[in-house]
């Protein structure tokens, strides 16, 4: 199987080792709805860093991970920012996780809170309070904490909905950084990306 996703550009070998090739990625971003959620997102993600001076990303869940479609970096000269094409275990220590999880149909969530758990880094999270935790997220409609991974950044998360779709299919992240030229407040930006995924989502067929 190895040897035929290799001779298929799929996987790439090199010096003895093997790693996955854009054309698997591009084929997986090709699909609907991923290529009308690239299409619809991406000018809306750019302006929002033109105007935020903030990195933004996109997540989807895909086989028990978290996947980045899309990433568009801050227009200042120092930012932080998520690589496109990067993927991480479904984890509850994800903002994305959590915010794509929080707005499901209940059978949807309940097993994306078993994934959750499953792949906790050390100690399982209570299903009670990781329950608790996304009833609060949904009822405030986004995220915002401090970065589980990178100190003195806020994670600022809101969900994407299709209309083809009951629950949101992506979360829309926004890693903000406060630094000297970039003088939108985080109170701003978080209006400045509510405003952008309601725009996201209407274009994409949601009535949410």
């Amino acid at each position: 199987m190895l040897e035929v996703l290799v001779d298929q550009g799929y996987v790439l070998r090199e010096l003895g080792l093997h790693r996955l090739s854009l054309k698997l990625f591009n084929l997986g971003v090709g699909q609907m709805p991923s290529r009308n959620l690239l299409s619809v997102s991406l000018p809306v993600m750019e302006e929002v860093a033109q105007l935020s001076r903030q990195a933004l990303h996109l997540s989807v869940h895909t086989d028990r991970r978290l996947v980045v479609v899309a990433s568009v970096p801050s227009p200042e000269p120092l930012g932080f920012s998520v690589r496109l094409g990067s993927h991480f275990p479904f984890r509850a220590d994800r903002t994305s996780a959590r915010v794509i999880a929080a707005f499901q149909p209940p059978a949807l969530r309940e097993r994306l809170l078993d994934e959750m758990i499953e792949q906790a880094l050390s100690t399982r999270p209570s299903r009670r309070a990781l329950g608790d935790r996304l009833d609060q997220l949904q009822e405030r409609g986004y995220e915002e904490v401090p970065s589980d991974t990178v100190q003195g950044i806020v994670d600022i998360a809101f969900p994407i909905f299709h209309g083809m779709h009951a629950g949101a299919i992506a979360s829309l992240n926004m890693p903000y950084l406060s630094q000297r030229d970039a003088h939108m407040s985080r109170s701003a930006s978080r209006q400045l990306l509510a405003k952008a995924v309601r725009r996201i989502s209407q274009e994409l067929g949601s009535p949410r």
